[in-house]
């Protein structure tokens, strides 16, 4: 970002080919840390949750010791899958041919095997992935090499928990999906700069933030963007924003925490499913789980104007970057920072360049 003259925006096929979203896949997502889900949302143990990330089956469950581990969702013996959805088990019983397993992984009968000469049921254990709690929110990742968050994204730990101090004590709440039909990076992009604020979400701009305060700025040595704004004030706020100011923390790839003012705690996190395609996930947290009236009015306006257009929006602009007569135009990079200013986008591009080249 250091460049004499306007900087450009990435070319289109880093957002259209095929090809380099597969190395996108390789180099980022395979090497980063991923959000799954709320500590919250499996207490007890035994209570686990099933999801998909990128192509591969996956589930976190709480263990015996208390501990949060995460398997490959596949039985060791011919490959179905071992658990659906979300629940709670004493054990993880395949449905296929019911081997079981315990909660740390380790085989503990199969049907039978007390037969087969030479069978050792002590060597067989799921496959396991690297998992880490920041905050109370469950990450996991590919990569076993790869190190903490808390040395990824060193300060921010203790930034949200000054903007939040309760941040450890809140709860799921709420949780709702939506296909954007644009690639992981149209997504990202879109959220971390508020350029189009004033023109798209008038309503955001007005009813959560102050737009004459607001800034995207990198944090510290990590990948992060922190997204600062005094709290929206007068006739249009859409609730009682006293109490906080407004932050947010995009952890490259692909997670936001934010509080709203007030402490309303939300999360933006986005799964790619194609060079064409990213399922955005919009989470809410509150203090004892419920959502009340009060956060429900906030989660319904919420979805219904800033979540709604932007879904139009970055489908649009998939759609353009396709188009023969796009070549990328320069960022509005402003000395001066602020809302309309486009040096958390140039950040981004940066740390993009330097993951996949």
């Amino acid at each position: 970002m250091n460049e004499i003259g306007p900087i450009h925006a990435l070319t289109a096929d880093y957002y259209t080919d095929p090809g380099i979203y597969r190395r996108t896949v390789e180099r980022i997502f395979e090497r980063s840390w991923q959000y799954v889900c709320h500590e919250s949302q499996i207490p007890e143990a035994g209570d686990f949750l099933a999801f998909t990330l990128l192509d591969q089956d996956l589930f976190v469950v709480r263990g015996r010791d208390g501990g949060v581990r995460c398997f490959y969702n596949v039985c060791r013996h011919r490959g179905h899958p071992l658990v659906s959805e979300t629940g709670r088990a004493r054990v993880l019983v395949c449905p296929y041919h019911a081997w079981s397993y315990e909660l740390d992984g380790r085989l503990r009968a199969a049907p039978g095997s007390k037969a087969v000469p030479g069978f050792d049921a002590s060597a067989i254990c799921l496959t396991e992935l690297r998992v880490d709690t920041f905050l109370g929110f469950v990450f996991i990742s590919l990569d076993p090499e790869i190190p903490p968050m808390a040395d990824l994204y060193p300060g921010v730990a203790n930034a949200v928990r000054a903007l939040c101090p309760d941040i450890g004590g809140r709860r799921f709440a709420h949780e709702h999906t939506a296909h954007e039909f644009c690639n992981w990076l149209v997504a990202v992009e879109n959220y971390n700069e508020c350029y189009h604020c004033g023109h798209v979400h008038k309503s955001f701009a007005d009813g959560v933030i102050d737009g004459a305060t607001y800034d995207i700025q990198p944090f510290g040595v990590g990948r992060v963007l922190n997204h600062t704004s005094k709290a929206a004030s007068g006739e249009g706020a859409w609730y009682d924003t006293s109490g906080s100011d407004y932050g947010s923390f995009y952890l490259f790839p692909a997670f936001s925490l934010q509080i709203y003012p007030g402490g309303v705690v939300n999360t933006y996190y986005w799964r790619p499913v194609a060079h064409d395609d990213t399922i955005v996930h919009r989470g809410w947290f509150s203090r004892d789980g419920a959502v009340d009236d009060a956060l429900q009015k906030v989660i319904d306006l919420d979805r219904e104007t800033t979540f709604a257009e932007d879904l139009a929006l970055v489908k649009a602009v998939q759609r353009g970057l396709g188009s023969r007569g796009y070549r990328p135009g320069p960022l509005v990079v402003s000395p001066s920072c602020g809302i309309n200013s486009e040096h958390s986008i140039a950040a981004l591009h940066q740390w993009v360049r330097e993951t996949i080249s």
